[in-house]
């Protein structure tokens, strides 16, 4: 069979630079159209010098990793070794799924592969490393919101699951304090059960506010009104504890000023946490890591 040059050559730019624009997309990198081009032409060329010139060093691995971090390079603006190891990573991720569907398509097809099985599989690749990579994204993002929650009252003490919600502003209106809206059955071992039960039913509507209050008078119990999307008037019940340490890691420790929230629901249909920090919690944690440079 006679393989023309320029056939072999165009194939492989169209193959390099589908590889290279769905890598940039899945990155989220700048896409230049005639960095892509060059690159897609370096990887062409390769594949002809080494199908027509066929040197043994030409398909070493090393000259193989070397001609793809050029053409990564050349692609996109890349600096830093771990943004061009993670460029080359998702490159060849990217290869070897487009890869492996259209071989699958290939054998499915009864050995022959045409123009709209090629089109399906790179279509079928694309949008499932784009689910995986905005899922991978989605995680990470989310992690970066995590916080464990110390909460102290007297000699009790219960570590809480939080996320940081920057959508919650909700503060006491006597003390000004900020609000963490943490799930009631997670405060069970510290209000205890009849407590507990009692602000259920006052949710409920079973119990008056006013008998709460002054029956759990040495919990120093408040409610405090907020609006939602879908309804106004809202209440909720709060209790201000002794100490409140917010830990992002063991190098970040912020001790806090908050009251809070008694929620009766769920607070993640997840339950990958269980109580709401307040937006202002990631302004002074950048405050907090700004204070030595202070004394610079």
């Amino acid at each position: 069979m006679v393989y023309y040059v320029e056939y072999v050559f165009a194939e492989n730019l169209i193959i390099d630079f589908i590889l290279l624009f769905v890598t940039g997309k899945l990155l989220k990198r700048v896409i230049v159209y005639k960095r892509l081009l060059a690159s897609s032409a370096i990887g062409a060329l390769y594949v002809v010098l080494v199908a027509y010139i066929g040197r043994d060093f030409m398909t070493y691995f090393i000259v193989k990793v070397s001609v793809s971090v050029l053409m990564i390079m050349v692609a996109f603006d890349s600096r830093g070794i771990l943004t061009n190891i993670r460029v080359i990573i998702c490159f060849y991720m990217t290869s070897l799924i487009m890869a492996g569907i259209i071989t699958a398509m290939y054998y499915m097809n009864y050995d022959r592969l045409t123009v709209n099985a090629i089109i399906i599989a790179l279509f079928a690749g694309y949008v499932g490393l784009h689910f995986f990579f905005g899922e991978v994204r989605s995680r990470n993002e989310k992690s970066n919101y995590m916080r464990s929650v110390i909460v102290s009252f007297a000699d009790k003490t219960k570590v809480l699951n939080a996320f940081i919600d920057t959508g919650n502003e909700l503060s006491d209106p006597m003390t000004g304090k900020p609000v963490i809206v943490v799930n009631i059955e997670c405060l069970r071992s510290i209000l205890g059960e009849e407590l507990c039960g009692r602000i259920l039913n006052m949710y409920a509507g079973n119990e008056g506010l006013e008998v709460l209050l002054s029956e759990f008078s040495s919990y120093n119990l408040r409610i405090i009104r907020y609006n939602t999307i879908s309804s106004k008037g809202e209440r909720m019940v709060t209790i201000t504890p002794d100490k409140v340490e917010v830990r992002k890691d063991s190098n970040h420790i912020l001790n806090t000023d908050a009251v809070i929230g008694i929620y009766p629901g769920k607070i993640s249909r997840k339950e990958d946490y269980d109580a709401l920090l307040f937006n202002k919690i990631l302004k002074w944690e950048m405050e907090q890591n700004n204070e030595p440079d202070k004394f610079c």
